[in-house]
């Protein structure tokens, strides 16, 4: 048996050719439909992640009103040697008018949720400068350490900075020594 060989003809191409354009243009529009459809799931998406952050920034506006409030140590807590009980006030994360705070605008202090600024609330016998009342600034870099949990935290060199917070009777102080301090914003002579 002989096969039988069809000869091209040009009609041929032209129909091969307008197959392949129409199979293009169905692939075209099917990628752009379904990348409509991504986008228009990802604005949802969007949408939940500016609820999410708004609660986020809600949490902390009241964390850092409670945060101002005038504080004490309970009475017979004393620090050690040369260290330091400090309030633990938080960054404010709004304006007065309700308006977010960028991490720009926080500056360095955006990593941290604490304010640099803090009030010495009671120092132990051995502080040389920073007495009860003074205002001080904290050097939070000197929290600062290497991650290392995993090969990826090793190369990457990640690095967290780990306050060392209190809680006595459900309020939140600083305790630190004198090293951790920057310098002493407004200073107050030693009552003894």
């Amino acid at each position: 048996m002989e096969k039988k060989v069809i000869k091209s003809s040009q009609a041929s191409i032209d129909v091969d050719k307008g197959k392949k354009k129409a199979q293009l243009k169905g692939d075209i529009q099917s990628y752009f439909g379904e990348r409509d459809k991504t986008n228009r799931a990802g604005s949802e998406h969007k949408e939940d992640v500016r609820m999410a952050a708004e609660a986020e920034a809600d949490i902390k506006d009241l964390l850092y009103k409670e945060s101002m409030k005038e504080v004490s140590l309970p009475e017979g807590i004393e620090p050690l040697f040369n260290s330091l009980f400090l309030t633990a006030r938080r960054n404010r994360v709004r304006t007065e008018s309700g308006l977010l705070l960028s991490a720009s605008l926080l500056g360095a202090s955006s990593e941290v949720d604490y304010s640099e600024t803090q009030v010495v609330l009671a120092h132990g016998p051995q502080v040389g400068q920073a007495f009860t009342g003074s205002e001080v600034v904290v050097d939070f870099e000197s929290f600062r350490k290497s991650n290392t949990d995993t090969m990826s935290q090793k190369v990457n060199k990640e690095s967290s900075i780990n306050i060392p917070i209190i809680t006595i009777d459900g309020i939140d102080y600083i305790s630190l020594s004198e090293r951790n301090l920057k310098y002493i914003s407004k200073k107050v002579n030693n009552e003894g």
